[in-house]
């Protein structure tokens, strides 16, 4: 099995959480309050795609050809650890976690009913060969319906406890500590008076500076004291301040209904190991995510840190970006509505089938006992997908398939997953059948599901990224690109296909400039990692980098302003379902028309703002589909 992680896939790599609008609006209020200018964003699109036929992909397997050691952890012997005994843990602020009220069960997102789970293969129908073993990709998907959460909602999601590990080694003074400030303090407009906060900075040790403390607006103006008064100086020793927030979490006396954990470093750290003992002793339900600042830092550290806990990894280049990175792991949060998944997989082949088994998964999620495989997730959130792909063995077979043997059941799958607000455990059962054809029968209307499809090369496309980085480690650059090229021809040889898979399209595209030498050193080794880890998650945001090196993500926050100026009544917008960011993403396309015909600034934003009051987002999705490729043309 690999030993990674499942990004979306529909759009952007870069995908934008549900939440993301608001938190930028209060983002770039804080920003012209405080003299920040805004910076520049943009949007890489994918080169055109030529179709070519379509061709079977079974038994197709990419070269591993560049496989390195994992780098030895040096040790820590001279540094002392921090001492908890002056310390007391159990003083986190009295919380009532969000739980299930009869006067909001309108508003109570079912899981019964808004959760699917499945499992679908490329193929529903195929013959069985006595001459060699055939693979049959397959997925197992988790999909959370859209549940959109007004302004006069908004109390009513999930609580929230946040620990935020910042760095102040003495690399961090200058802009990068005072940017890592600033998106703090707009971090706090962005949490309410159910979500909880505590702020520990590590240098050779941790220091505490706050305790779990609710961010209250009384609280808010405390909090904002404490990050004013943070200064960059000393060592880096991560373990350290890992070690005190993992302490905390076992010892809070009162516990939210999310718990996350974020890690703001710029430094070359050797403790992973440190951490991943901590980790096996705590046993609460967490996410980790990871932010790793300039050219210096770790990059496969950070990403191996945050696979530890399913949370993603933001390479922050440009620290003028960390509030838009911030907004993509709050809005993950915030939006939680299902946790603690479990999956179960098992090979329920009968007779004379029973050699079908499952014979390859993609990503570190995948754990094997017997026949079974089993999956863990600490959190699933609204309006978001989860698949994981894996391939299946169809052994030679000399039998022959009678009528009544065709529609074998060949995997059966079951989810358990708890509700965050009452605590209920929902079970889901589903399974594969596929339908069996001996050598010398005709298959009619056998067509392919473009969806696994999809996923297939998201997953497929990543192992070569990650190959790629291990030609470039041993500097062979030019066999990396052409690794990549290799997979573009593969996903472009069938048009619809490759309509589906713009997002790791465009990930190749970026980790083809990443591995030229010119390039490598400076960012693509991290911009790579980074990749690797959120596609095989499904999470996070993959930022993109010009030819010159400057780094960019896809950004809304201009466009919702825009927006939102013409309209009157603003409390009653919420940019926060899934279909809303989609649209989000085409407007700011659309917006780019503005540069080249400026008298449609006007119409153009007239017209964005009505269908947003009127919620007509399925309608003007489809429109901006076209605007879009007509945008992608003018920008070639």
């Amino acid at each position: 099995m690999n030993n990674q992680q499942p990004q979306s896939l529909f759009s952007n790599s870069s995908k934008q959480t549900q939440n993301q609008g608001l938190f930028q609006q209060q983002q770039q209020s804080f920003n012209a309050n405080f003299g920040i200018a805004q910076q520049p964003t943009g949007n890489i699109f994918p080169s055109p795609v030529i179709p070519h036929s379509n061709s079977n992909l079974f038994g197709a397997q990419i070269n591993n050809a560049y496989q390195i050691q994992q780098p030895l952890f040096q040790q820590y012997s001279v540094i002392q650890p921090t001492q908890f005994i002056n310390i007391n843990f159990d003083d986190d602020e009295k919380i009532e976690p969000k739980k299930e009220d009869a006067k909001q069960n309108t508003n109570k997102y079912d899981l019964n009913e808004k959760l699917y789970f499945e499992v679908r293969s490329l193929y529903k129908m195929g013959k069985l060969l006595n001459s060699r073993t055939q693979y049959l990709p397959g997925i197992v998907s988790i999909k959370a319906l859209d549940q959109a959460v007004t302004q006069n909602q908004k109390n009513q999601r999930v609580g929230v406890d946040l620990i935020c590990l910042i760095d102040i080694s003495g690399s961090m003074i200058g802009v990068k500590i005072e940017m890592v400030k600033a998106s703090l303090i707009v971090l706090l407009q962005f949490l309410g008076d159910n979500d909880r906060l505590q702020l520990i900075t590590f240098d050779n040790d941790a220091h505490r500076l706050t305790p779990l403390k609710t961010v209250t607006n009384q609280n808010k103006s405390y909090f904002t004291q404490i990050i004013k008064q943070i200064k960059a100086n000393g060592g880096n020793r991560i373990s350290e301040a890992t070690k005190m927030a993992f302490y905390q979490l076992k010892s809070r006396k009162y516990i939210n209904n999310v718990t996350s954990v974020f890690l703001l470093s710029d430094g070359v750290d050797y403790t992973y190991p440190e951490v991943k003992n901590q980790i096996q002793t705590v046993n609460e339900v967490f996410t980790l995510h990871t932010f790793g600042f300039g050219e210096d830092h770790d990059a496969q550290m950070m990403t191996q840190l945050c696979n530890l806990k399913s949370g993603s990894f933001y390479f922050v280049q440009d620290v003028t970006l960390l509030d838009e990175f911030f907004a993509d792991a709050l809005g993950g949060l915030i939006s939680v509505v299902g946790e603690q998944l479990e999956i179960t997989l098992s090979s329920s082949a009968p007779p004379p089938y029973q050699d079908i088994q499952i014979s390859k998964t993609y990503g570190n999620m995948w754990q094997k006992k017997g026949n079974q495989y089993y999956i863990t997730q600490p959190q699933i959130a609204s309006g978001s997908r989860k698949d994981y792909v894996f391939e299946l063995a169809l052994p030679k077979f000399e039998g022959k398939i009678e009528d009544n043997h065709r529609n074998v059941k060949v995997i059966e799958a079951v989810l358990k997953i708890k509700d965050p607000i009452n605590g209920a455990i929902i079970t889901k059962q589903t399974s594969l059948t596929l339908t069996f054809f001996n050598q010398d029968e005709q298959i009619n209307q056998n067509e392919s599901d473009i969806d696994v499809y999809a996923q297939y090369y998201r997953v497929k496309g990543t192992e070569v990224i990650d190959d790629a980085r291990k030609a470039c480690e041993q500097n062979k650059n030019e066999d990396a690109q052409k690794l990549i090229d290799n997979m573009l021809i593969q996903i472009q040889k069938n048009q619809n296909v490759a309509a589906q898979c713009t997002g790791i399209i465009q990930d190749l595209q970026q980790a083809k400039q990443a591995s030229s030498r010119n390039t490598y050193n400076l960012f693509g080794q991290k911009q790579m990692c980074q990749m690797v880890s959120n596609n095989y998650q499904q999470g996070g945001v993959n930022s993109l980098f010009s030819a010159t090196g400057a780094q960019y993500i896809i950004s809304s926050t201009s466009c919702i302003l825009q927006c939102l100026l013409i309209i009157n009544d603003v409390s009653s917008i919420s940019i926060q379902t899934q279909q809303q960011v989609t649209l989000i993403h085409y407007i700011m396309n659309l917006l780019l028309i503005t540069s080249i015909f400026p008298f449609t600034n006007y119409i153009i934003y007239t017209f964005i703002a009505y269908f947003f009051h009127k919620s007509y987002y399925r309608y003007l999705i489809q429109y901006f589909k076209i605007v879009n490729a007509f945008i992608s043309i003018l920008r070639l």
